[in-house]
């Protein structure tokens, strides 16, 4: 069955430029780690200094990757602008292609941030810490930086894929030359779990305050922020895993909100009324914006805007009859093909078109993830 499907490339371009300015917020994070690599490296062992640096500008690189991948999406998106096209269309799927890419730049920013900065700053203490004790400057005294590691224990390390559990298993073999094999990765994971578990329990303070500047710098409401830091259940890397991924929800949904509410101002003054500041409130107990528009000649409409994409219209007062349509109509068509909001669903909640106070209520679904 052949379907008409609306798109909205432009809020979606929306989304995903969100998405992108937290990533290069991390790669902010790995840049500095990098320099603090490199004021250090003299009291590291060489291998180990440029073995956890490549690790670390490995993952930047691919941050990079994926942040160009969506932000050149959603321009070549954005450029296309609200299109009518049949579901088959292969524009239709270039649509599912940038949300998915934005997607996956989203997981990478929270596991960046929850996980992946976290271990290679525990990882980068202990080379420190390690580093400062008598046993291992002789060593590097005698070995000019670099370390001999017997055939059978080096194939060992090279057989670990992931690159902070090498290091931690390394380090492992430094306390104790005498593992062997299976020995050896089970002490390195002992380590890094020891160690890991650590730094998340002492950086959570610090972690809680930066999610809670990124939600203040959003705009989001206190108390979704206060519910969001709060987390007290699970492990601390459990429990910053679960803020970080929330926090990143609650910044992207609080930014499409703002935009819609910016449109909707545009839309509804393009159609002649008037929308003073006093009267764009926001009820922290529904966490909804209400905004009202009025004309000069006494027409008004009401508008409540919600994180999730939806808003809710009503333009009655001061119409006669079916006069309100002359506004609705003009209006959503605006939406639609000039501001970009892709109306998914429309549903009449109450209307009496024979009365002078004549309601026209209505739920729009603005969120480009459906439909």
């Amino acid at each position: 069955m052949s379907q008409q499907v609306q798109i909205d490339y432009k809020h979606i371009a929306c989304q995903c430029n969100t998405v992108c300015n937290m990533a290069e917020q991390r790669l902010k994070k790995l840049d500095e780690m990098l320099s603090q690599i490199e004021n250090t490296a003299t009291r590291l062992l060489n291998d180990q200094t440029e073995s956890l640096k490549a690790a670390i500008v490995k993952e930047k690189k691919s941050l990079i990757k994926q942040i160009k991948v969506v932000r050149d999406k959603a321009d070549e998106d954005a450029k296309m602008g609200v299109v009518r096209t049949n579901n088959y269309d292969a524009r239709y799927a270039h649509r599912d292609d940038t949300i998915n890419a934005a997607k996956n730049l989203e997981d990478m920013v929270n596991t960046l941030s929850s996980q992946k900065l976290i271990e290679f700053q525990s990882l980068l203490d202990n080379l420190l810490k390690e580093s400062s004790k008598d046993a291992y400057r002789k060593l590097l005294e005698r070995t000019n930086g670099h370390v001999t590691i017997d055939e059978q224990t080096q194939k060992v390390l090279n057989s670990i894929q992931d690159e902070v559990l090498r290091q931690f298993t390394y380090l492992a073999y430094i306390k104790d030359n005498t593992l062997l094999g299976d020995s050896l990765i089970k002490a390195g994971k002992e380590l890094m779990e020891e160690s890991l578990n650590s730094t998340y329990e002492s950086r959570m303070t610090f972690e809680e305050e930066r999610i809670r500047e990124e939600l203040e710098a959003a705009r989001v409401d206190k108390d979704i922020i206060s519910k969001v830091v709060s987390k007290k259940e699970g492990t601390a890397k459990e429990r910053l895993s679960q803020m970080q991924a929330q926090a990143t929800t609650e910044v992207i949904g609080e930014t499409i909100r703002q935009q819609s509410l910016k449109v909707i101002m545009k839309a509804v003054a393009d159609r002649g009324f008037i929308v003073d500041k006093k009267n764009i409130k926001i009820n922290r107990e529904t966490n909804e914006v209400h905004m009202v528009a009025m004309k000069a000649s006494g027409e008004r409409a009401d508008f409540k805007i919600y994180m999730d994409g939806k808003f809710i219209y009503d333009f009655h007062h001061g119409y006669k009859g079916q006069a309100c349509q002359k506004d609705i109509e003009p209006f959503m068509k605006d939406l639609e093909e000039v501001y970009g909001i892709h109306v998914t669903k429309s549903q009449e909640i109450w209307s009496n078109p024979d009365k002078i106070s004549t309601m026209k209520y209505q739920a729009m679904n603005t969120n480009k993830n459906k439909g």
